[in-house]
């Protein structure tokens, strides 16, 4: 039974996971409707129970379990006392830790390890699977109603919860909730079917590392940036691409501002259209805004960031791959120019302070099995001011068992010194040796033409 309550506990963070949708709280009177059922948003652990045969377990979305906490053996004493034989809820759980008052949910994992803090730890449930056996009800207000009956205890409590009947009353609660007491955010359910999570917006200061142009004929614009903040030791790390909320005179402004400082670069990574970022020197600073940062999938897998390390004599090199986040409803406000390019500006704290992740050894690139070219051919025409050059190689990263890396990547480097753009890139990538192989082949078909001439390697 423990394997098929780890894979329930995964299964309900994927539907759950689908099943809200985000918006931030400047948004609320934008809401249809009315007859609101509002429930606190709580910093936590998310925790799927289990009662059978007088025993509890719990399990965490990513299927990890706890039992024997003081928590959890008072939710098996509400269970039993309210004449059950099976309970399946779910619940967060938290820990206030801090003179704020304010739970964390860094403060879980300190809490369920230091057994002297397992008394702190609380469960607040806000949902119902079955009891006895028997589906609960999928009205949220009914659902509700039972838990509020069943699970009123020290350690274990409904999740707190309000009626709006109208979008004024909603924000009045959000603000009383979020923007006076600091709570997370406010979950919203309106009908079975629709679900709102309402948070802050974040703003994020990070360097602009690396950009893509749009397509031609406004290839003098920029598409998306990459972005990176920085650790306390310098190195860099990317964590999000953007290209939202920019019009196309800013566009075309970031373009002038951001060509000149293109860099070299062992990184290398791509956008929508798998046209690789032109990496630049780390000297403009953007203010982002981010609705929603994850440092779990749906699987609970962390997040990966790559991390980064910029010198004026190499650019950039990859140092590792670290537990991270992915943000989400990002948008570009305007570029800092009050700030200079330090830690201390860009700190990494700036995300960790809204979502901690794992602390897990970073993955070194260093350790990594060297890549190895496996096809590589140049081609001129004319000279002088005139040349132009293009280079057609392909490598295997060996690295592909990282799961950070494909098996095979083509680089294209086009040069023309008369262009408006003097350097060009295009970067594919793929699994396959023989497919790889056969897209090379096809970019040199449609680019040498008559009047090139191959340099012999």
């Amino acid at each position: 039974m423990k394997n098929n309550f780890s894979e329930l506990a995964k299964s309900y963070k994927r539907q759950i996971s689908s099943s809200f949708i985000l918006i931030d709280g400047s948004c609320i009177k934008d809401l249809e409707g009315g007859n609101y059922c509002v429930t606190r948003k709580i910093d936590g652990t998310m925790q799927m129970l289990f009662y059978r045969d007088g025993e509890v377990a719990a399990f965490s979305t990513s299927g990890a379990e706890l039992r024997d906490l003081p928590c959890l053996k008072e939710f098996a004493a509400l269970v039993e006392r309210a004449g059950l034989r099976s309970a399946t809820a779910v619940g967060e759980l938290y820990a206030v830790l801090s003179s704020s008052g304010r739970e964390r949910v860094f403060d879980v994992s300190r809490a369920v390890a230091d057994e002297s803090l397992h008394d702190r730890l609380k469960l607040a449930i806000f949902d119902l699977v079955d009891l006895d056996d028997q589906k609960v009800s999928p009205d949220y207000r009914e659902k509700l109603a039972t838990i509020q009956k069943i699970f009123s205890g020290e350690r274990v409590h409904p999740v707190e919860a309000r009626e709006a009947a109208t979008n004024v009353e909603l924000a009045e609660i959000y603000n009383q909730w979020v923007t006076e007491e600091g709570a997370e955010g406010v979950v919203v359910r309106i009908n079975s079917f629709m679900s709102y999570k309402i948070k802050p917006h974040h703003t994020i200061d990070a360097a602009i590392v690396g950009y893509t142009v749009r397509d031609a004929p406004n290839d003098d614009a920029v598409r998306d940036i990459m972005v990176a903040v920085m650790r306390p030791d310098g190195l860099l790390q990317q964590f999000a691409v953007t290209g939202s909320g920019i019009g196309t005179q800013q566009r075309k402004e970031l373009y002038k501002l951001l060509s000149p400082l293109a860099t070299q670069s062992n990184y290398i990574e791509t956008d929508s259209r798998n046209v690789a970022f032109q990496m630049v020197r780390p000297e403009y600073i953007v203010e982002l805004m981010v609705g929603d940062f994850l440092a779990e999938d749906s699987y609970g897998k962390a997040k990966m960031n790559t991390l980064l390390r910029y010198t004026d004599e190499e650019g950039y090199t990859v140092e590792a791959s670290t537990p991270g986040v992915s943000a989400h409803h990002i948008s570009i406000l305007y570029l800092r120019d009050d700030k200079e390019m330090c830690e201390e500006s860009i700190r990494l704290r700036q995300i960790t302070d809204i979502c901690p992740f794992s602390t897990q050894e970073a993955v070194s690139y260093k350790e990594l099995p060297e890549s190895q070219v496996i096809y590589r051919r140049v081609f001129t025409k004319g000279e002088g001011e005139k040349m132009m050059v293009q280079k057609f190689v392909v490598w295997k990263t060996n690295k592909e068992q990282t799961g950070r890396f494909p098996a095979y990547v083509f680089h294209l480097t086009d040069f023309s010194a008369g262009r408006k753009e003097p350097l060009k890139r295009d970067i594919r990538v793929s699994s396959n040796k023989k497919q790889i192989m056969a897209l090379a082949e096809e970019f040199v078909a449609a680019g040498v033409k008559k009047g090139w001439s191959e340099v012999v390697q």
